[in-house]
């Protein structure tokens, strides 16, 4: 018969995979998107597209002021989500008040980051951090509805439908860096026009005023997390662009979006993840839950980083173009990629302190790993390259890694992956790193995506084993909810 943790995993592993592959694929269009991008825009220009998501990014992080977390832990199903719609009108506000700062300030910040003038294409950047703010807390509202669809909707809206306008604006209006992002940024509009038409946002009233403290104080300390976490992943552009030919630039951001989707993915796991768990009123089987779906994951990420290892360089053949060398960049992309382990690790001890309210420790570790970031890019970038740049990205991970188990163990100790796990872990690495030096041509090409659609099968036959196991009841009891501190 099945534990109460194993059917809980079902339940993560298997309904809610749905809106993960949801995520993933907005993710997965970026990336197919470079192909075209990059031939269309060519490399300069390419690179100024790779700049302006930078600064979109930063500003979305700033504007949503990590309200999506507090929306989806003021749900309740009692009051039909009243709370949370009013903590999504005040995500509304600060996505407001920092587009208008942001916009106002533009011709003083833009040229202080030698970003040169506050040009068309970076107002447009601008305007669309703010749209899609808005829209990222309407959806984590349609997440803690169990809204699939109209969910699947917003997100097909905001990704697919976006690349096509960009692509078309570029090649029937003006090849520019401009052009691509303000297609970007006029598909968000309709986007975030659907997702408030969804969820209804109710106004915010004089006796609110605990509801926005408390919302507030739980997202302020995970704005910095946001904030640090951007630093995290783009950081390493800004310092390659400083110290070396543009060409790199646009060389690591065309294999970034590549290595990092493992990462990425893990990432986008909170916010499909912890309406779950803050439903979960069980000490004990949360941490047996938080520690078995981690261990889950690192046995996903072996035949994941394998595969890329494996299969990366004929993805690459035809990914970029040949005058970035991608015979070149297969190191960089399993280094990346390499760093998903132990975000793995990191992410399982972050729900400790987010289910916990400490979001205090949660922005500090965050913050720490991205100085460290950004310190070793200095280092390395001038001495190693891009390469360089890859490395120091995954030793932040393992940093991440250690300060946010240090911190959640404070709270609710999890039992550490074994030894097996890890062992298999650090031999998948070193294999998929040593690819690197193996032809990929001939008989070797067909031997690599032999092996890579062998990987790829295996982490589905992963995935159909934890799904089978159990009933599929979620084991918490009707009306029950987490207690918060």
């Amino acid at each position: 018969m099945a534990t109460e943790s194993q059917v809980a995993m079902r339940g993560l592993f298997g309904r809610d995979s749905a809106y993960l592959v949801v995520v993933a694929s907005q993710a997965a269009l970026a990336a197919l998107s470079i192909p075209i991008t990059t031939r269309l825009l060519g490399g300069r220009q390419f690179a100024v597209v790779t700049t302006s998501l930078a600064v979109m990014q930063v500003l979305v992080a700033i504007g949503i002021f990590s309200l999506p977390m507090s929306i989806q832990r003021n749900y309740r199903d009692e009051d039909r989500g009243r709370d949370a719609r009013r903590t999504v009108t005040l995500a509304m506000i600060t996505a407001a008040i920092t587009l208008v700062i942001t916009y106002a300030t533009g011709p003083l910040w833009a040229p202080a980051l030698a970003l040169g003038p506050f040009s068309p294409v970076l107002r447009y950047a601008v305007i669309w951090a703010a749209v899609t703010a808005i829209t990222f807390a309407g959806i984590a509202l349609l997440r803690s509805r169990n809204m699939f669809r109209a969910y699947a909707l917003v997100s097909f809206v905001q990704s697919l439908l976006a690349e096509i306008v960009s692509v078309l604006l570029v090649v029937f209006v003006h090849r520019s860096a401009a052009e691509f992002i303000l297609g970007e940024m006029l598909t968000q509009f309709v986007a975030v026009a659907l997702v408030l038409y969804m969820i209804r946002p109710l106004p915010l009233r004089r006796r609110d005023r605990a509801l926005i403290a408390k919302s507030l104080r739980y997202a302020g300390g995970l704005v910095p997390a946001a904030v640090a976490s951007f630093l995290l992943t783009a950081s390493d552009r800004i310092i390659i662009r400083h110290d070396l030919p543009i060409l790199q630039v646009a060389r690591y951001g065309a294999v970034y979006n590549i290595a990092a989707i493992p990462i990425l993915l893990l990432g986008l796991l909170d916010p499909v993840w912890l309406p779950r768990f803050f439903k979960l009123d069980n000490p004990r089987l949360r941490a047996s839950l938080l520690a078995d779906s981690r261990d889950m994951l690192f046995r996903l990420l072996i035949p994941t980083v394998l595969g890329l290892g494996f299969g990366i360089p004929l993805v690459l053949s035809v990914w970029v173009p040949g005058y970035y060398h991608p015979h070149e960049l297969v190191v960089v992309v399993v280094t990346i990629s390499a760093g998903a382990f132990p975000m793995a690790g990191y992410i399982s001890a972050n729900r400790v302190l987010l289910i916990a309210g400490r979001t205090a420790p949660v922005g500090f570790c965050m913050v720490v790993a991205a100085l460290f970031n950004i310190a070793t890019n200095i280092v390395l970038v001038p001495r190693m390259g891009i390469e360089g740049s890859a490395l120091a990205t995954s030793l932040s991970y393992v940093v991440l890694l250690v300060l946010g188990v240090l911190f959640a163990h404070r709270i609710q100790r999890l039992r550490y992956p074994s030894a097996g796990l890890l062992l298999g872990s650090a031999a998948a690495i070193a294999i998929a790193l040593s690819c690197a030096v193996l032809p990929w041509t001939g008989v070797f090409a067909v031997a690599r995506g032999v092996i890579a659609a062998g990987c790829v099968v295996l982490v589905l036959s992963l995935l159909r084993d934890v799904i089978r196991e159990g009933s599929g009841r979620w084991p918490v009891r009707p009306g029950r909810r987490t207690a918060r501190r």
